[in-house]
């Protein structure tokens, strides 16, 4: 069992942490805008925002509440979107390579 004051302490570092990766995600979607991937670009910087809200719950209130388990849901959702958005992209890529 983690100590309470370790545990406490993990709460900022979390949301420090998960709020520098948020920021660089904003900024790299801004870059990759218009590129085939930006639609990705903007929902896995939606999984960031999602796991950091998730992960500082967890620290907050415990495992067991219905929240956690509505944001791990979409957060889950929205990596299996990301993936598919993925392979269409690449899928598309690839028919424009191929001649004929």
């Amino acid at each position: 069992m983690i100590p309470p004051a370790v545990q406490l302490l993990g709460i900022p570092f979390a949301l420090i942490a998960g709020t520098g990766a948020g920021v660089f995600a904003l900024l790299s979607f801004g870059i990759f805008r218009d590129s085939p991937f930006g639609l990705a670009v903007a929902l896995l910087s939606l999984v960031m925002v999602v796991l950091t809200i998730y992960h500082t719950m967890l620290l907050v209130v415990g495992p067991d509440t219905l929240i956690l388990h509505v944001l791990r849901s979409a957060s889950n959702t929205i990596v299996a979107i990301f993936l598919g958005l993925l392979i269409l992209r690449h899928r598309q890529i690839q028919r424009r390579r191929s001649p004929g």
